[in-house]
């Protein structure tokens, strides 16, 4: 058995973790509770060291004065801890987040659900794998056409374009499945591999 004294904390939490199976408990409160507050002070100490390597150090030692807009922005947004009177403040900066997040999230949409998306599908019909693609693609196209009175050709290419849309569903879902099994298998590889010495690889 390790002296690790990560493993050994690692494998406990984990089995804690896995307690839930059975019932909730204590063990497994006092593990999210753990979780949950770990979280919130990793996440303290990266802003923390995001405000001193973006606003402070090129304030104090560049002179760069532009850093500090940031950082006031960011004072704003607790304006309502000091004074209701002063609350109005944090529209501000919570107007300014909200429009560069939209912006951003408008441009990456269309590009990438829109643009990339067309690029793809025009391609040559070379290969079976090509044909396959353009005949789904088509296919799904149909089957949201909803303009105009299907036809038996539509009607047909609609029926096939659903069985795609409901392939591609599976294989996400079985997707996101094989990505929880791969982190059980790592949970379950460090109690029996690297803590308790019961399965050897390599």
């Amino acid at each position: 058995m390790t002296t690790n004294p990560v493993i050994w904390i690692s494998s406990l939490l984990t089995i804690a973790a896995f307690s839930y199976l059975y019932k909730e408990n204590e063990f497994y409160r006092a593990m999210e509770h753990l979780y949950v507050g770990v979280a919130a002070g990793y996440t303290m100490v990266m802003g923390y060291q995001n405000v001193v390597a973006k606003a402070w150090d090129p304030f104090v030692k560049k002179g760069q004065l532009s850093a500090m807009i940031p950082a006031l922005l960011g004072l704003l947004l607790f304006a309502p801890l000091v004074s209701k009177r002063y609350s109005w403040l944090r529209r501000f900066p919570l107007a300014i987040v909200v429009g560069i997040g939209a912006a951003l999230h408008a441009r990456s949409s269309v590009v990438q659900e829109f643009v990339v998306q067309i690029r793809s599908t025009m391609i040559s019909l070379t290969s079976l794998d090509n044909i396959v693609v353009a005949v789904g693609v088509l296919s799904v196209l149909t089957y949201f056409f909803f303009t105009f009175k299907q036809n038996p050709v539509t009607k047909t290419t609609a029926e096939i374009g659903k069985w795609v849309i409901m392939i591609t569903f599976g294989a996400a879902f079985g997707n996101g499945i094989m990505g929880r099994i791969s982190l059980l298998i790592g949970r379950l590889m460090l109690l029996f591999r690297d803590w308790l010495p019961i399965v050897k690889t390599g």
